[in-house]
């Protein structure tokens, strides 16, 4: 159950090498970001436990829960730390060299993590949720790593504020798990529609990225 739970990690991860023919990273650098992007599944956990703890107040109402949960503890504590992870792992270590290589990195530690909270909830809950799962959860982790990977490329190339890579993916995960807690018809439209837009942002990122590299092979 464990490797079916994996598939979908891998498969991805698979696919998102392919977008740098010209200059592909090296497997073992990407699948070791992939594997500390799975390794802080545990740390993330223990985070949002406390601060679920601490946040369990009468005074919230439930949509105020909702929301801190959504965007200030899953979104920001995990992407927080894909952030960093490949800030550390990947940026100051000097591999990344054209934009699409920090949407293969970001890509890489978010799928490592996603692959891990499959593993936990298929193994927790069965195949529906495996099958669920495949095709939102596993996905938008990798969209959430391409948003970021783009926002660091922007701040190396052109820039701009760091910050953004950090910000953007959580704001994005909040979202998300706004529409995936809410419980509701309503909102499980709102996720496949919100999932369906966030693709074509991502492809039209990935499409800049390996036009930039392009053009850097050509000058």
């Amino acid at each position: 159950m464990a490797l079916i739970a994996l598939l979908p990690a891998l498969l991805l991860l698979t696919w998102l090498c392919t977008k740098d023919r010209l200059h592909p990273e090296p497997r073992r650098a990407v699948f070791g970001v992939f594997l500390r992007g799975a390794a802080i599944v545990l740390p993330a956990g223990i985070i949002e436990r406390m601060m679920l703890q601490g946040e369990a107040s009468p005074a919230l109402a439930s949509w105020q829960a909702l929301f801190v949960t959504a965007f200030f503890i899953a979104g920001m504590v995990e992407e927080f730390l894909k952030a960093a992870i490949v800030e550390r792992a990947a940026i100051q270590r000097g591999r990344v060299r054209a934009p699409v290589d920090c949407i293969v990195y970001a890509g890489a530690c978010a799928l490592g993590f996603a692959a891990v909270e499959n593993i936990l909830y298929v193994t927790g809950e069965g195949w529906p949720t495996a099958l669920l799962r495949a095709v939102t959860a596993v996905p938008a982790h990798l969209m959430f790593g391409i948003l970021m990977g783009t926002a660091f490329a922007r701040s190396i190339w052109y820039g701009r504020s760091r910050g953004w890579a950090y910000v953007v993916p959580a704001a994005a995960h909040g979202l998300y798990d706004s529409f995936a807690l809410s419980n509701s018809w309503v909102g499980d439209v709102l996720l496949y529609l919100y999932l369906i837009l966030l693709m074509e942002v991502c492809l039209r990122n990935i499409d800049w990225a390996t036009r930039k590299r392009v053009r850097q092979a050509s000058t």
